[in-house]
């Protein structure tokens, strides 16, 4: 072997561990290589539309943390390795406004956002409640640390169980019949969120939202359990209802085609009130498997 060929063999060696070296890091530390889908998370969710209460077709691209998919034809998805870091995701669909998610992610579980409504009219509607448990007599207590989720948003209770959610879908809760959401808190039994009236561009408050008794005991069965109207001349009136006694205020808004309203509240006697004419009428709730209806409330 010759001076020239030693020295280009010599060459290749060196540069063998170099070439060895640059791949194994890449290989490591690669964008979405192994590191970082060893941290991150599952994220599932289902979207429904708003006008519609269906999945949106064709499916609505789903865009968290990086990671993007589109709903299936139930509205289902479900993104793999997201990072857990992440604190917002989008979700579009045809005919609909983009929504933007505020996200609060746990790592090493599934984080399953629940429904997500999409809008054509905007995310400008915002809820406040307060969250009680139910006692006797009408009596009723704050629970503190409950998780309210409403349209793929969720805030947690405060001290005096009270809670705040903005970038809401307008119109959700176009159906009354549907759950726009649910609570939940330890000790107690899931309680779905339902409203009236398809929430509005602003605040809508709901009142409280009150959960059944503790696991063990008997928990109610219906979304509500007193309800009535409010007409003048016989014409029914889109106004406020307050009920008392009850632990916060809690007022219901009346339903502007038929003038009825709905509340949930534990066994007792209670005064509804209208609340532009301060009328108002008694009812009793004997037990809350069989809702009762109170008297109209005729406001002149």
């Amino acid at each position: 072997m010759n001076m020239k060929e030693y020295s280009a063999r010599k060459g290749v060696c060196l540069l063998m561990p170099l070439v060895l070296g640059v791949l194994l890091a890449g290989c490591g530390s690669g964008g979405g290589g192994g590191s970082s889908s060893g941290s991150g998370v599952t994220v599932s969710g289902s979207v429904l539309l708003v006008e519609t209460n269906q999945p949106p077709s064709p499916g609505a691209a789903v865009n968290i943390g990086g990671q993007t998919g589109t709903t299936s034809p139930t509205g289902s998805f479900t993104l793999t390795t997201v990072p857990s870091g992440t604190t917002s995701g989008t979700i579009s669909a045809t005919g609909e406004q983009t929504l933007t998610l505020a996200l609060k992610l746990t790592a090493g579980q599934i984080n399953n956002l629940g429904t997500i409504y999409l809008s054509a009219s905007g995310y400008t509607a915002s809820v406040t409640g307060t969250v009680v448990s139910s006692g006797t007599l009408g009596q009723t207590s704050p629970v503190s640390g409950a998780t309210v989720t409403i349209g793929g948003q969720s805030a947690v209770s405060a001290a005096d169980g009270t809670f705040s959610i903005a970038s809401l879908p307008v119109g959700l809760g176009a159906d009354p019949t549907v759950p726009i959401g649910n609570v939940q808190a330890a000790g107690f039994v899931n309680k779905p969120v339902l409203t009236q009236f398809p929430l509005a561009a602003g605040s809508n408050p709901l009142g409280s939202i009150v959960l059944g008794a503790p696991i063990g005991s008997s928990t109610p069965g219906s979304p509500y359990t007193v309800y009535g109207f409010v007409k003048s001349g016989g014409s029914p009136v889109s106004t406020s209802v307050s009920i008392t006694p009850t632990v916060g205020p809690l007022i219901a808004h009346t339903d502007p085609t038929t003038g009825e309203y709905y509340f949930w509240v534990p066994p007792g006697t209670y005064t509804v009130t209208e609340l532009s004419k301060n009328v108002t009428q008694t009812v009793t709730l004997a037990n809350t498997s069989t809702p009762v209806q109170a008297p109209d409330l005729n406001i002149p």
